[in-house]
């Protein structure tokens, strides 16, 4: 179980610097003194020292950088990743201001020319507090004005990324161009709106992140490339850290990609330094590395998704194989539904804490699409470096890209207008479903388990069905000022009008006999 070591010092970290940032200091001591208290009961002294250590550390990180914090009304500094519209209409534009420990997030109505990654902006507007939680408790609401383009590499992977979307829009058709951007360069912005939900709504909203797949994809195509020129293991490493690192910078500065580039780094320097690299240790040293250089990251939802589905498929992944190795299957297809089962239990209780839904065809959607990911990967990095030359090369790779990123749109789309794609849901009604299907499984009833789901999902999308529009138009209406004064009907009235205020309806409401009910002065639509 050495592979456990580090296992009580990065949950400490993470815990120390989550409650720093939550509840203050003495929170975070309170947390870490657990995880201390929790070696000694197990008679680890070294554990318990070194557990104490990295969580001090860590609440001391963050209690300092939260007091650097600036509540200035106008910063000037970098655009720290792409702007992202919010669901308002307004956009986010974080601006990485020198000496300051966290980016400082500014709200505009209206985007400027040239708001791009790496760019030069001075940000200004109000102070407010923020909505969500973090080392700068502060944000602005105002306008950004753009005062230089970016730099440096900023500026060459500003041009990439251009160049390679610019390509992809003349090149490609309408179902493909906003993901294949997304998929090689993590770059969103040819997705409407509508796409990326439908890409939430069946889980492979990842797939227009960069994460640790696409950080194994590129580095494992370097190291095969290194090999079939004749490289030994050292230089099969430097060349897959290379392609990391340049992969990375074309990116930028995301939180994702942090988090799966350190990743990646951990793993090549265990290689690197001929030392056996258990999975999960490698994992918690990425946990205690990222979370003492970004405390932010302690609290990003982002983040806690990407640790639950590593550790998921590194803990469950021999288990479920050998359960469903059993059933005959292609090993292809098992491979992929086991990882895919595997993250997402591990990850959709998180799912329903942060959205109070989850997807009840994520699994099937990943499957689906998972043969395809890495060519999409692979064939459309090779097409964004063709892109910067003449000569037009992109042009066949991108023909024979195209095919595989319809077939991942086409799953989403398909996926997300199934009914009840996504249903509402509590953690613990997630972690209890899929801890009858695991133990399913292990119980050596795969076939069974499998078709048992199969049919819940089905009773739940047949059970959830919307209630059919109605047409109001022209409907002998029946106006009350209460919800119960609505009853009795008369028998003319073909709708009833509530005119009271208060939250909107979750579901249609209707009265005994059938007629609509509708609320126009409740919130929402």
């Amino acid at each position: 179980m050495s592979e456990l070591r580090l296992v009580p010092a990065a949950l400490a970290v993470w815990a120390a610097a989550a409650c720093c940032i939550l509840f203050g200091t003495w929170a975070a001591a309170a947390a870490t003194g657990v995880f201390v208290v929790g070696c000694l009961i197990w008679r680890e002294l070294g554990q318990a020292v070194l557990t104490a250590g990295l969580g001090v550390a860590a609440a001391v990180t963050a209690t300092v950088r939260m007091r650097l914090c600036s509540t200035a009304a106008e910063v000037a500094g970098t655009v720290s990743g792409a702007p992202k519209q919010t669901s308002s209409g307004a956009y986010l534009v974080r601006v990485r201001v020198p000496g300051q420990p966290s980016v400082t997030p500014v709200f505009v109505e209206e985007l400027p020319d040239g708001a791009v990654n790496g760019a030069q902006v001075v940000g200004s507007g109000v102070v407010a507090e923020s909505g969500r939680p973090g080392v700068n408790p502060f944000v602005l609401n105002g306008r950004v004005e753009v005062i230089g383009p970016p730099e440096g590499l900023a500026a060459f992977a500003h041009h990439v990324r251009s160049t390679f979307a610019a390509a992809v829009e003349a090149q490609v058709g309408p179902a493909s161009q906003g993901l294949i951007p997304g998929m090689v360069l993590g770059d969103v912005n040819l997705q409407s709106a509508a796409e990326h939900q439908m890409y939430i709504d069946t889980g492979l909203s990842h797939l227009s992140a960069v994460s640790g797949a696409n950080i194994a994809i590129v580095s494992t195509f370097a190291a095969v490339a290194a090999a079939a020129a004749g490289a030994g293991l050292r230089g099969k490493i430097a060349a897959s850290a290379v392609a990391l690192l340049v992969y990375a910078a074309l990116v930028g500065p995301e939180p994702s990609v942090l988090r799966a580039s350190v990743s990646g780094l951990v793993g090549l320097v265990a290689v690197l330094s001929s030392r056996q690299a258990e999975p999960i240790h490698a994992l918690c040293l990425s946990v205690i590395g990222l979370v003492l250089v970004d405390s932010d990251l302690a609290v990003h939802y982002g983040f806690a998704l990407s640790v639950a589905a590593t550790a998921g498929i590194v803990a469950l992944f021999p288990l479920l194989y050998r359960a469903l190795a059993a059933t005959g299957w292609p090993d292809i297809l098992v491979r992929a539904l086991v990882v895919a089962v595997a993250a997402d239990v591990a990850t959709m209780p998180i799912v329903a804490l942060m959205a109070g839904k989850v997807s009840l065809v994520a699994v099937g959607a990943n499957v689906l699409v998972a043969p395809v990911v890495g060519p999409v990967t692979v064939l459309g990095l090779i097409a964004a470096v063709a892109s910067l030359l003449p000569g037009g090369l992109e042009v066949p790779v991108l023909w024979c890209v195209e095919p595989m990123a319809w077939w991942v749109h086409t799953v989403a789309k398909i996926g997300a207008g199934l009914p009840s794609a996504t249903v509402s849901a509590t953690p613990l009604t997630a972690v209890v479903a899929y801890g009858w299907i695991i133990a399913g499984f292990l119980a050596g009833r795969p076939r069974a388990t499998v078709c048992a789901a199969a049919a819940c999902v089905v009773v739940a999308a047949v059970m959830n069905q919307p209630a059919a529009p109605v047409d109001y138009t022209g409907l002998r209406a029946h106006v009350v000022d209460t919800a119960e004064e609505a009853e009795p009907v008369p028998q003319w009235a073909q709708l009833v009008v509530v005119l009271e205020s208060g939250p909107p309806k979750k579901r249609p409401v209707a009265t005994r006999q059938g007629i609509p009910v509708i609320f126009p002065n409740r919130k929402g639509t």
